[in-house]
């Protein structure tokens, strides 16, 4: 297949979204596709990179930061790719384009099904589809609602990684319409993300990583460090990431004088963030809300135990007591609780994960088996389209 992905963000810009695409664009043109990325440049980066089947184009457009974005960015970007495939589209011919996000990526794709009739599909991360997690992205669903129904309506399968998620484009596309609604879970990286105990820290180290914003709900993490510290002062706690957030963050730490303990680490490279999972020895993510996290598919894949929440597909990636624990949402002293005992029956024992485990996780969320699920489903519909067309 000529598949034409569409993603505003592509790695090294973005978080899980940005690693997800890249992961499907690699595998599709992996398995003898033709694929051709269209995304966001920025400083340092080619804007045209040819790879085996692999086409990378970065569009200049308002992009400040790396590893965050705002609407008008995103608008800026769609402006320009709409200017640029509106050309380049009448010299390449694609039998499908691959969206991502309902906006920008789904309606990029819709001016290109009006113009050149190509057929294309949306993957959701989670937020992008009304009502994802309203308390932080209701003001945004409201007015873009009735476009991102048109979207999802005109394209040919919507992705999404969990049943949550697809419960709810269910119900916002209407019963009518679930069938086009496809749960594709995410994937680990097992090849560079494994577990090297040799790694581990000595000094009990816990870890918090992701965006710095109400979604990840990080002040219940830093009020559950607050009340374990009251029980515990020998431990190390990195936070990795970035959001609007980190003041108030650093603010509440250095006034619960914890700053000897809390450091922020910033957004850090793949190489950084796997010696992070493989040298903590905990992991804790508070999230309120989740599409399906790859930080999580990710430590998971390094070994590392992981103390979350019960949504999204948590439940299904985590075993008790084997690979990480549930607590429920914004329950602080909970959380605290937990730590303190993970310390106790399983830090000063060196608890490892069991290596069975870790294979049998590998081989159900392994990218190379998902890559797969989106090659077959992309021909089916490729396919029922040359048939109809004919």
């Amino acid at each position: 297949m000529r598949i034409l992905l569409l993603n505003y963000e592509y790695p090294p810009l973005g978080a899980g979204a940005g690693v997800i695409s890249q992961h499907i664009a690699e595998g599709l043109a992996g398995l003898g596709n033709n694929v051709t990325v269209v995304t966001t440049w920025f400083p340092g980066e080619k804007e045209e990179e040819a790879l085996e089947n692999l086409k990378i184009i970065r569009l200049k457009s308002k992009r400040k930061f790396i590893y965050k974005s705002n609407i008008f960015e995103m608008l800026s970007w769609a402006r320009e790719s709409k200017l640029f495939l509106g050309e380049y589209c009448k010299k390449e011919s694609f039998d499908i384009c691959f969206a991502n996000f309902t906006l920008p990526g789904g309606d990029v794709a819709l001016y290109l099904k009006r113009t050149f009739k190509l057929p294309f599909v949306i993957i959701s991360h989670g937020h992008d589809v009304p009502w994802f997690f309203p308390e932080q992205m209701l003001f945004y669903h409201i007015p873009v609602y009735f476009r991102v129904k048109k979207i999802c309506i005109e394209s040919e399968a919507n992705f999404v990684q969990t049943n949550p998620m697809k419960k709810n484009i269910d119900r916002f596309l209407g019963n009518k319409r679930k069938e086009k609604n496809i749960i594709i879970p995410n994937g680990g990286d097992y090849k560079k993300f494994k577990p090297d105990y040799s790694k581990k820290s000595s000094r009990f180290k816990i870890i918090f990583v992701g965006r710095l914003v109400k979604q990840k709900d990080p002040f219940t993490f830093l009020k559950a460090i607050k009340v374990f510290a009251k029980m515990n002062d020998d431990f190390l706690v990195h936070i990795i990431g970035d959001g609007p957030l980190k003041k108030k963050m650093q603010y509440y730490i250095n006034r619960n004088n914890l700053h000897e303990n809390v450091k922020f680490s910033g957004w850090l490279t793949k190489e950084k963030i796997i010696e992070e999972y493989q040298s903590a020895n905990l992991k804790v993510a508070p999230s309120l809300e989740e599409g399906m996290s790859i930080s999580i598919m990710e430590s998971l894949a390094c070994g590392q135990y992981v103390m979350t929440t019960p949504v999204s597909e948590n439940p299904t990636l985590i075993r008790e007591q084997i690979n990480g624990e549930l607590f429920n949402l914004r329950d602080y002293r909970e959380i605290a609780d937990k730590i303190q005992k993970f310390y106790y029956d399983k830090f000063i024992r060196g608890y490892h994960v069991p290596e069975e485990f870790l294979m049998q996780q590998k081989s159900e969320y392994d990218w190379d088996n998902i890559v797969k699920k989106y090659d077959e489903t992309l021909s089916g519909i490729v396919n029922k389209i040359n048939r109809t067309v004919s």
